[in-house]
């Protein structure tokens, strides 16, 4: 659904009662929805309008949050799909790339700890501890933590 297919409409309503005096009422219709121009919520008042338009706008927000901790959801196990399907020579060679120590450590420390464990095993037994990374790994990693320390 694009967000150009449903809007809201005010619609104001002029109607006399039985003593000639004008009163107005409000109601919200969505305009785009089936059938068109459904009445979402009819008022009496101002300030049952008022009312109504807080707690449209609250509930609103609410959804935005809800849709917002869903997508972060889908990214964090996507995210976790995509660690656990990468050998620890793969994830080694990431952070063998990274341009600092620290990106290196903030990569090996975001992992899961399980998967700190196979990688820190993969590099203590499969890596050279005389070049490149590899002494850098294994003066910083902390067999307690399972983590880099800087």
């Amino acid at each position: 659904m694009s967000s150009s297919s449903l809007s809201l409409r005010l619609q104001v309503n002029e109607a006399s009662n039985r003593r000639d005096e004008a009163s107005l009422s409000f109601a919200l219709l969505w305009d785009g929805a089936q059938p068109s121009g459904q009445v979402l919520v009819q008022c009496s008042s101002l300030e049952d309008l008022e009312r109504v338009v807080h707690s449209l706008k609250k509930d609103l927000d609410g959804v935005l949050v809800q849709a917002k901790e869903a997508m972060e959801k889908m990214r964090a196990r996507q995210e976790e799909d995509r660690e656990k399907s990468m050998s620890p020579s793969d994830i080694w060679r990431q952070m063998e790339q990274a341009p600092t120590e620290e990106a290196m450590f903030a990569c090996f420390n975001t992992l899961s700890e399980s998967k700190r464990l196979e990688v820190a095993e993969w590099v203590l037994t499969h890596v050279s501890m005389f070049k490149g990374r590899g002494p850098v790994f294994a003066e910083h990693y902390n067999i307690v933590s399972h983590t880099l320390d800087v």
